[in-house]
């Protein structure tokens, strides 16, 4: 039988597996170690092991300045082993190489996840732009890139990459090849994946903040944040507009509101009127049948004319309620001064009538070759 074992050599077997079992650390290795003690350019970390991690002079030279001040012991932070033989001070590691590893990761799990990230626009090249990623440098291929309209060849294409420069954008990864130092990034496939998201958020009467992209003759579309809106004209403003760039501007930041959604031809109205004040109870509140103002012609059509009585507000004069009929109408034009009289006023319909019949308009009197003509 052998001897029974002995307070002292129980404790003396559990100081030797402490001292002997633990993974030893190996070259390559990524580790998460602690910060013991950090001044100008020295930095030693705990990585768990009998002997510390040292991070050389020239690995510390390499970090961005305000990531090195704010280094403060205790912080937890990734390094790569570099050197574990005997001697020296400690185990040779490297903190830059152990966060571009971190980074290689990041941009792994989203590729597999299919998520976005943001990055910064550093420099250009005759293939695409090159962005930051952590302590990467990614790539964006001419061809996936959305903020570059397309069709620019040549130096207009230079120069809608150079003024990429310091922007940041929402992209996608496509490859993730560590090796060969390889991060490929897409802007489309960012916004593809943004826009299917929007599509399925987005409900009718939701108020929206929009930037200006482009500005046509029937409107103006908006940036809602990945997926573009139409605000039609007739949206725009309670006044009547003769071009959209009257009150808006490219790239000018809007209020919103989504009039509908269609998810199958993928199309949203939108309306910036709306989010303004509506201005007729205001106008309309000083108005009494039998009443004379003055307006502006702002449509003319073939049953009558649109007349602007204040603000945007605008009722119709009927052909019938015109002195002369369509003859009348004829010498009308847009945005010409006219007196009418308020005939109907049908707030429930928002409709206005008017008449020029009984009211005197310079506007109205007949040319002179006018007349002549109907003499011959």
């Amino acid at each position: 039988m052998g001897q029974p074992r002995t307070d002292i050599q129980d404790q003396l077997s559990t100081l030797i597996e402490g001292d002997y079992d633990y993974t030893r650390p190996r070259r390559g290795d990524i580790c998460e170690a602690v910060v013991l003690f950090v001044a100008g350019d020295e930095l030693l970390v705990d990585l768990g092991v009998k002997r510390d991690g040292v991070v050389p002079r020239e690995d510390l030279q390499l970090l961005d300045d305000g990531f090195r001040a704010g280094l403060q012991a205790g912080d937890c932070v990734p390094v790569r082993i570099r050197d574990t033989r005997p001697g020296g001070d400690g185990i040779v590691v490297s903190l830059n190489e152990g966060l571009a590893q971190k980074d290689w990761l990041r941009a792994r799990e989203l590729l597999d996840d299919g998520e976005t990230c943001e990055g910064d626009v550093t420099d250009v090249n005759s293939g695409g732009v090159l962005v930051s990623f952590g302590r990467l440098h990614g790539f964006v291929p001419n061809s996936h890139l959305a903020s570059v309209p397309p069709g620019l060849r040549g130096e207009r294409l230079r120069e809608a990459k150079r003024d990429l420069v310091g922007q940041t954008l929402t992209l996608a990864v496509l490859e993730v090849e560590q090796r060969r130092r390889r991060l490929v990034l897409s802007e489309r496939a960012a916004n593809r994946g943004r826009r299917q998201e929007l599509f399925s958020e987005l409900s009718e009467d939701e108020e929206r903040t929009g930037i200006v992209r482009n500005l046509v003759d029937y409107g103006a579309f908006v940036d809602l944040g990945g997926v573009d809106g139409l605000v039609h004209i007739s949206e725009l403003d309670w006044r009547h507009l003769d071009h959209p760039s009257d009150v808006l501007a490219v790239g000018d930041e809007i209020d919103v509101k989504v009039l509908s959604v269609d998810r199958e031809r993928e199309r949203i109205e939108l309306s910036r009127k709306r989010m303004l004040p509506d201005p007729w109870p205001v106008v309309v509140g000083e108005l009494e049948v039998d009443q004379v103002v003055e307006g502006r012609v702002t449509n003319v059509v073939d049953f009558g004319a649109f007349v602007d009585v204040g603000q945007g507000v605008e009722g119709l004069v009927h052909t019938s309620e015109m002195p002369g009929g369509k003859v009348t109408g004829a010498r009308l034009g847009r945005d010409v001064p006219v007196k009418v009289r308020v005939l109907k006023i049908d707030s429930t319909r928002r409709r206005l009538a008017l008449s020029l019949r009984g009211v005197p308009n310079a506007a109205l009197v007949p040319r002179e070759d006018a007349l002549d003509e109907r003499v011959m």
